[in-house]
């Protein structure tokens, strides 16, 4: 894909405008965070120039809703250990990012999928989870087992690491398939516990692909929280090119729009 041109400030003021004609004033401040899907199938769209495209055109949401105009980029594959923060991206650092810091850089790079290590990140990263915190952890059992409780012989882990601020946050989270089975019930109560208490967190996935049915698990999300949102790209290149106000009505569902206005 040729690199994408883009006029943030003028990317920055029609995301204002798309705003203020769907009734908000002034863009509510919040965190903004980035996850990308850095499995093996992703592999080719990153090394076109495809995903840096998609990322470009998100950096003026920094620009517009993060105080300090950023947003801050995680990528994730399978397993606890491949889900990481790389840096703050902004409009000085945008150019060439996904070739720079991402392809064959982070961990975990072509591996397979998990969502629910990465999403826990994001929300320790936000101050609404410590990274240990009292959980059942079984005797036994497998990782998301001792992750997220299970087997006859519970023991209570407390909690080593005090939490942040609280920080208001929008999730964007790109991925281009279905995450491993026994990721979905992990994933799944993390996002339930989320809404739970209260976050003021909005989870919005982003899922490139043109094939049918690919995304099945995050639609029943989708459906199932008021926290969790989806967008559906077939065709990424012709998603970047289009008009900034086609990009920002097809990104800010009703959902989203009424979660804004909070």
């Amino acid at each position: 894909m040729k690199a994408l041109q883009l006029d943030l400030n003028k990317a920055s003021a029609g995301l204002v405008l798309s705003l203020q004609k769907r009734g908000i004033p002034t863009p509510p401040p919040m965190e903004l965070a980035f996850n990308l899907d850095v499995s093996g199938s992703f592999d080719d769209e990153h090394r076109s120039g495809l995903t840096q495209g998609l990322l470009t055109r998100l950096v003026p949401w920094g620009m517009v809703f993060d105080p300090d105009k950023k947003m801050d980029v995680f990528t994730f594959s399978n397993g606890s250990g491949h889900a990481c923060y790389v840096s703050e991206i902004t409009e000085k650092n945008h150019a060439g990012y996904i070739s720079g810091r991402i392809i064959g850089k982070v961990p975990g790079y072509n591996g397979g999928t998990d969502y629910v290590h990465v999403l826990r990140k994001n929300l320790e990263h936000f101050g609404y989870m410590t990274s240990e915190q009292f959980i059942s952890k079984p005797q036994g059992g497998g990782m998301f087992g001792r992750l997220f409780g299970g087997g006859s012989k519970p023991v209570a882990e407390p909690a080593v690491t005090a939490p942040q601020s609280k920080k208001r946050a929008l999730v964007i989270h790109v991925t281009d398939g279905d995450n491993y089975h026994d990721d979905k019930e992990p994933t799944r109560r993390l996002l339930r516990e989320s809404a739970e208490r209260g976050d003021q967190v909005y989870f919005l996935f982003i899922g490139c692909s043109n094939q049918p049915d690919t995304f099945r698990y995050i639609e029943e999300l989708g459906r199932e929280f008021s926290n969790v949102g989806l967008v559906i790209v077939k065709d990424i290149e012709a998603f970047v090119n289009m008009t900034d106000e086609a990009i920002n009505e097809q990104l800010i569902g009703d959902e989203l729009l009424e979660w804004l206005k909070k």
